[in-house]
């Protein structure tokens, strides 16, 4: 039987860590670029991040700025854009939560 799969799977990082963040969505026929900021609760940092995106036609560019913690997921102009998606972050508690710096 033949794999019938739409879905692209985009990872960064190292998957280790413990599910800290999902979220999943749609992508509307006029949206070119959407922003999915990782939320992470207090003293966790970000090790990994799988992006799936489910788009029949053709993947998007799928981007994530470490530096504010946020996927970008980007279709070309004329590219068909109707998908859905879903994020998932791993974190591991800091070590230097709740040390006191002198």
């Amino acid at each position: 039987m033949e794999d019938k799969s739409t879905v692209d799977v985009f990872e960064f990082g190292n998957n280790e860590g413990y599910v800290a963040f999902t979220k999943s969505g749609k992508i509307g026929v006029l949206e070119k670029n959407v922003d999915i900021p990782i939320v992470l609760p207090y003293c966790m940092e970000l090790r990994y991040v799988r992006v799936a995106v489910d788009n029949a036609i053709g993947p998007p560019k799928v981007d994530f700025d470490a530096d504010v913690n946020t996927v970008r997921i980007k279709y070309r102009r004329g590219q068909f854009s109707i998908s859905s998606y879903t994020v998932t972050a791993k974190a591991e508690q800091s070590s230097s939560c709740g040390q006191q710096f002198s």
